[in-house]
C-alpha cells in the first residue's frame, strides 16, 4: 500500500508539472532585448533615438495598454499629475464692485463680516464714510478682500506689491490683462493687502483707495485711550511679575486706572465677558481686521457677549480682581491672537 501510495503521489507531482508548463504565464517573458524595447520606446523618435535618450526606459500611456493585456494591470493617472490637472482647471474668479443699501440696525462691522471683509478694506473702498451710517445709505462693496487700485504713472507691478505687502504672482493672477501693458488709469485689483498700508490710507477725515492722501493726518494709532490717562506703571514686554517672582512676557500694558470709567477703544462686538483665570472680570472685543482688544482686572462689567460696542463707549469700570496686588486696567492689543505693544497703536 505504501508503494502503491507513493506512486500515485508521483503521478499527481508529474501532472501538475505538465499543467503548469502549458499554462504558464510567464513562458511568453520577454527575454529578447530588441522585443523588450517595444514595450517602452517613445511614440515620438525611433527606437534608436529613444535608447540613446533614455535607455528605452520611458512608459508612455500610449503603448503602456501592452503591459496591461499581459499582467492585468491598470493605467491610473499619478496623484501629482491629477494635481497638476485640477491647477490647470482652477479659474480665477475676479471680483467685482456691488452696492450696498443699508437696512436698519445695520453698521459697518457686521457689513463687513456679512462680506468677510476686513473693516478697514471697507472704509478704504467708501473714503470719508462715518460709523453713524444711516438706513439708505449705499455703501461700495468688493466681492473680495481688497480694493481697487488705480495705476499712477511711474507705476510698475513690482512697486505695486511691494508698496501693499503682497505676492507678485498673486497681483498678476487677478490681473492677468495688465500684465503686458500697465497703463497710467487701469484699475488692479489687490487682494488682502496690508492692513498697515490699508490703515495709513483710512484718514479721519476721509480717505481714498488709490492712495492719495488729501490730509496728513492719518489713522496711524487706530485705537483710542481706553481710560484718562494718568501713566503707565508697567509696559508691555519681558518684567519680573510682583504676584508670580519670576520673569514672564507682559502681553499687554497696565494703565494707572483706579475705579474709573473704562471705554472701548474702538468700535466692535464683543466677544466675551466673565472671568479668566489671571485676569479677573475682562471685556474682549473683536474690532475686525483680525485685531482684539482685552482688558482685564475689572470691578464691573456693563456690555453682554454679543453687543456691538462704539468707540468712546462706556462698557465698564477698572479694579483690582484676578491677579494683581492693586487697582489698574491691563489692556492688550493682539493681531490674530498674537499681543503686540498697545502703546504704539494707542493716541491719547
Amino acid at each position: 500500500m505504501k508503494i502503491l501510495g507513493k506512486g500515485i503521489i508521483g503521478l499527481g507531482c508529474i501532472a501538475i508539472g505538465l499543467l503548469a508548463y502549458k499554462y504558464n504565464p510567464f513562458q511568453k517573458e520577454v527575454i529578447d532585448l530588441k522585443k523588450f524595447n517595444d514595450y517602452y520606446v517613445s511614440d515620438s523618435v525611433s527606437k534608436e533615438e529613444s535608447e540613446v535618450e533614455n535607455g528605452g526606459l520611458e512608459v508612455l500611456t500610449s503603448n503602456f495598454y501592452v503591459i496591461s493585456k499581459d499582467y492585468g494591470t491598470e493605467l491610473k493617472e499619478s496623484k501629482e499629475e491629477q494635481g497638476e490637472e485640477d491647477k490647470k482647471e482652477e479659474k480665477i474668479e475676479i471680483p467685482q464692485k456691488e452696492v450696498y443699501i443699508v437696512k436698519s440696525g445695520d453698521t459697518l462691522y457686521d457689513i463687513a463680516k456679512l462680506y468677510n471683509m476686513d473693516l478697514d478694506i471697507l472704509k478704504v473702498n467708501n473714503p470719508g464714510i462715518k460709523s453713524n451710517i444711516q438706513v439708505g445709505d449705499k455703501i461700495n462693496i468688493v466681492t473680495g478682500n481688497g480694493i481697487f487700485y488705480k495705476v499712477k504713472k511711474g507705476d510698475s507691478l513690482y512697486k505695486i506689491a511691494s508698496k501693499y505687502r503682497i505676492d507678485i504672482d498673486d497681483l498678476k493672477k487677478y490681473n492677468e490683462e495688465y500684465i503686458n501693458n500697465l497703463q497710467p488709469g487701469q484699475e488692479l485689483f489687490i487682494k488682502n493687502p496690508s492692513l498697515n498700508v490699508v490703515n495709513r490710507i483710512v484718514k479721519q477725515s476721509g480717505g481714498s483707495s488709490n492712495g492719495k492722501n488729501t490730509s496728513s493726518k492719518t489713522v496711524g494709532r487706530m485705537f483710542a485711550m481706553p481710560v484718562k490717562w494718568a501713566g503707565v506703571s508697567s509696559p508691555f514686554g519681558n518684567r519680573f511679575h510682583p504676584v508670580l517672582k519670576r520673569y514672564i512676557l507682559h502681553t499687554g500694558v497696565d494703565l494707572r486706572a483706579k475705579y474709573v470709567p473704562l471705554h472701548a477703544a474702538k468700535d466692535g462686538r464683543v466677544t466675551y465677558t466673565g472671568y479668566m483665570s489671571g485676569y479677573g472680570k475682562i471685556i474682549i472685543i473683536d474690532h475686525g481686521n483680525g485685531y482684539q482688544t482685552r482688558s482685564a482686572h475689572l470691578n464691573n462689567i456693563y456690555v453682554k457677549q454679543g453687543a456691538y460696542v462704539k468707540a468712546g463707549q462706556v462698557i465698564g469700570k477698572t479694579g483690582m480682581t484676578g491677579r494683581v496686588t492693586g487697582p489698574h486696567l491691563h489692556f492688550e492689543i493682539r493681531k490674530n491672537n498674537r499681543p503686540y505693544d498697545p502703546m504704539k497703536y494707542l493716541r491719547r
